[in-house]
């Protein structure tokens, strides 16, 4: 069984990586601009301590051309995948009125256009198997300072849906909006904030990792769900 997973390098896609490893999956790890001595530590590590196979390829998701030689060269490895993760993503707050439309465009080419790409290329190395879309639930609603990824994300859950009818039936197609979660993108979040956060969530703390890879492995694994939406945010209410 073969996964890949885009922005697998760290934070959650790293989790994600992990758990699929853990259960007798190769891995594809996809990345772009973390450091080839870090992603390769990660083969090593995964390799070794769950006696699976590791493939490691360089790809910006947002540039066609690259996600072209990104499937040639996995079909070259595996001849076939039997989930995608679709991971990678970018995120540029700052207020809004210096928020250019380049910053704007460099997020939802990233996010989204991104995802649509490897969705378009990628469901062809797949018989019967998924595709996970990673959202987040800053797509019901976020902040001002995170508009562009705020619709980027909302665009993440269309794209499922449209991916998830034309797929079917031999390919489920589901979307995981994920909440709060510690890594290192929110590490340097002023502690006021992160407070205030933390009282909007039911379970009145913030996620780990491992919580979003254990949700990716169940999306991928249940062969009854699909075209579906899953909040994993601790029961968040703005």
């Amino acid at each position: 069984m073969n996964v890949l997973i885009t922005g697998a390098s760290r934070g959650i896609g790293r989790a994600i990586a992990e758990k699929f490893a853990s259960e007798g999956f190769n891995i594809i790890i996809n990345y772009n601009k973390s450091k080839l001595e870090d992603v390769e530590k990660l083969k090593e590590y995964l390799e070794n301590k769950y006696n699976i196979k590791v493939l490691c390829l360089k790809c910006d998701v947002s540039q066609e051309e690259e996600v072209k030689k990104l499937f040639y060269d996995i079909k070259k490895w595996c001849e076939k995948l039997d989930c995608i993760v679709n991971n990678a993503g970018i995120a540029n707050d700052m207020p809004l009125d210096e928020k250019t439309s380049f910053d704007f465009l460099d997020v939802l080419k990233v996010n989204l256009l991104g995802t649509f790409l490897i969705c378009k290329y990628g469901y062809k190395l797949i018989d019967e198997g998924s595709i996970i879309n990673m959202s987040s639930n800053n797509a019901y609603g976020g902040y001002i300072e995170s508009v562009d990824y705020d619709a980027s994300k909302a665009g993440v859950i269309a794209l499922t849906h449209d991916f998830a009818k034309y797929l079917s039936p031999k390919i489920r197609v589901n979307c995981l909006c994920p909440g709060w979660i510690d890594t290192d993108m929110n590490k340097n979040m002023f502690e006021e904030f992160r407070e205030k956060e933390k009282n909007k969530i039911l379970l009145k703390k913030f996620g780990e990792a491992k919580d979003i890879a254990e949700a990716v492995y169940f999306l991928a694994t249940n062969q009854y769900i699909n075209n579906a939406i899953i909040k994993v945010d601790g029961g968040y209410e703005n």
